[in-house]
């Protein structure tokens, strides 16, 4: 099974080099159409990581992650 990641800082979808936050590269500000793009694909589970919430609890993103759970 593969399962697709969707990595969010501040609500961009990106990716983290080696894990350094200093080192990303941006995917779009709207994360929404690629997880419907990954469901419409046949993904079942998504992975979504709240990265600004890892690196400040006080900032998570929990609003998003609550839309993007109800995909809408």
């Amino acid at each position: 099974m593969i399962i697709p990641a969707l990595d969010l800082i501040d609500g961009t979808v990106v990716r983290l080099h080696q894990g350094d936050y200093g080192k990303q590269r941006d995917y779009g500000n709207d994360p929404l159409p690629r997880l419907q793009d990954y469901a419409a694909q046949g993904a079942e589970v998504l992975h979504l990581v709240d990265l600004t919430g890892a690196k400040d609890p006080a900032k998570r993103q929990i609003p998003l992650i609550k839309t993007l759970v109800a995909g809408r």
